[in-house]
């Protein structure tokens, strides 16, 4: 298969080329962060870099398993630099190696070593690691495949054919090698479920339960979007026969986050300006798993909708939060890079009038001047509700 262009990480990647910064790309296993690296060594060599004055190594890769010695990795990457010339270092999951953070630093002074690597958990950087590197890094996660890189990649087909395809199959790259829908396809995506499942929760918490560890992924599966607490699922799971205690989940969760399964929206309270730490809502780094693993051929599209409008935001790169104000909820509070907030609220349709209302009502109530708007998958809209405006979701998630 054919590589799937991934250009706003690939220009991400170029925007800081040559910089005295190592450039860490982070993300759940199989989104693509190797095919993002090998997409922008083939722009590297069709700008005139040289093949020897590029590296890559994949520590998932047995023939690489003699360099996962720190002294023996430093040496290596050392006799491959140019004196005098840049030479672009790639390191695949590099949290296998053990102290790599060190070799890392010490190629960082040097001036002909720009630094590239990936790691497929968040502790790979973890506060001890961050404060070694601390302004000698910068840092973007890798999500699926984004609705717009779905329909580049299949191109020619209705855009709502193409919608229904990818919230019902999802969109790990992996899985576009498969028919839809195919059997062959359903095992490659339980595989990837399972891969972070045993190596990256179970293997992490070695007195883990599997039945506990798997009960709480469907769990979150089951209630993508909705207000969560860790007391709460631990009382879920208990009352249905599995033993969890307050603490186990608590680390597990922590566990998810960190392996990029899920991501947790934190609840801010928009008239007390703050953070509500006890209940928050998590989404799922991919909703094909809730297709695949629930074996759930019922459409949810409030949840889904709402799951892939958090992605989108993320992918832009804004701080996503969810918002109350009072005792309503709004589903999104977004800045972006440039500190500005707007307020969002995520809507299968609105085009029953009560609907609507129930929508628009929590926005009113925000006294201020920030942008809010409604984003729905109605083709046929108010476009304004008196500075409220509405979007089409797809409109939305393809950038227009």
């Amino acid at each position: 298969m054919a590589l799937i262009p991934r250009k706003q990480y690939t220009e991400w990647l170029k925007s800081f080329k040559d910089k005295q910064l190592i450039k860490v790309v982070t993300g759940m296993r199989r989104v693509g962060k190797s095919t993002i690296f090998d997409l922008y060594i083939a722009e590297l060599l069709a700008d005139g870099v040289p093949q020897q004055r590029i590296v890559k190594l994949n520590f998932e890769d047995m023939s690489n398993a003699p360099l996962l010695d720190k002294y023996a990795l430093h040496s290596y990457l050392k006799s491959k630099l140019s004196k005098g010339e840049k030479t672009y270092i790639f390191l695949d999951e590099i949290q296998q190696v053990p102290e790599f953070e060190k070799v890392v630093d010490s190629l960082f002074i040097d001036p002909d070593a720009d630094i590239y690597i990936t790691g497929s958990n968040a502790r790979f950087m973890s506060s001890e690691i961050a404060t070694l590197l601390t302004g000698r890094y910068v840092e973007i996660n890798v999500l699926p495949l984004s609705f717009r890189e779905y329909c580049d990649h299949f191109g020619g087909t209705d855009r709502r054919t193409l919608f229904m395809d990818y919230i019902t199959y999802g969109a790990l790259p992996g899985a576009l090698m498969f028919e839809k829908g195919s059997a062959e396809q359903r095992e490659y995506i339980e595989s990837v479920y399972r891969s972070i499942l045993e190596k990256d929760v179970l293997k992490r918490n070695t007195a883990a339960s599997r039945q506990l560890v798997d009960a709480l992924l469907r769990y979150l599966l089951y209630n993508i979007g909705c207000l969560t607490s860790v007391k709460r699922v631990s009382d879920t799971l208990n009352s249905n026969g599995i033993k969890a205690s307050y603490n186990t989940i608590d680390s597990y969760f922590d566990t998810l986050r960190d392996c990029f399964f899920v991501f947790k929206a934190d609840r801010y309270d928009i008239v007390g300006k703050e953070y509500l730490k006890l209940i928050n809502k998590y989404y799922v780094a991919d909703i094909g798993f809730k297709h695949y693993i629930l074996n759930n051929s019922t459409l949810e599209l409030s949840q889904i909708l709402e799951n892939l409008v958090f992605l989108e935001l993320k992918r832009r790169r804004y701080r996503v939060t969810t918002g109350k104000i009072g005792d309503k909820e709004v589903d999104f509070v977004v800045q972006d890079r440039n500190g500005e907030i707007s307020y969002i609220q995520v809507a299968v349709t609105v085009a029953d009038e009560a609907k609507l209302a129930q929508e628009l009502r929590p926005l009113k109530e925000i006294r201020d001047n920030r942008p809010k708007c409604i984003i729905t998958l109605d083709d046929i809209f108010v476009p304004d509700h008196d500075g409220i405006k509405t979007i089409n979701a797809l409109d939305f998630l393809l950038g227009q």
